[in-house]
């Protein structure tokens, strides 16, 4: 897959998964997330399947709002980094919820019939603070 439609694979990857974050639809989203997806820490550290992606997932949790700014993509072979500031609200059982920070993705190329899956996601502090 050259860079460019690597690329614009990628970015229909993001829209549709944001898609599906929003519309709280469980199956679909997971046609995309690799079996091994993990979360990371600002310092790198492993965290393993996020509890908010649990919560969603299970209904717990409903997402209202997802934004993006500052996207910026970089490709390394087979792989693809993402890195976007995101506003965040959700509700959950204690109420609505915002949040802002900066999520870096790992997008690998696979065999499946999107071409790619979304392998990390790494947990970062606002640039705002």
């Amino acid at each position: 897959m050259g860079t460019t439609v690597l690329e614009n694979t990628i970015a229909t990857a993001e829209a549709q998964v944001l898609q599906l974050l929003l519309a709280q639809d469980v199956d679909a989203l997971q046609a995309w997330l690799s079996p091994s997806l993990f979360f990371s820490d600002g310092a790198g550290q492993w965290l393993g399947a996020h509890p908010c992606l649990t919560a969603w997932s299970t209904g717990q949790l409903r997402i209202t709002l997802l934004e993006q700014a500052a996207v910026e993509r970089l490709v390394c072979g087979q792989l693809t980094l993402v890195s976007s500031d995101v506003h965040l609200r959700y509700v959950d059982a204690a109420g609505e919820h915002a949040r802002a920070l900066r999520l870096l993705r790992v997008w690998a190329s696979a065999s499946n019939a999107a071409g790619v899956h979304l392998l990390s996601i790494g947990l970062l502090p606002s640039r705002g603070g």
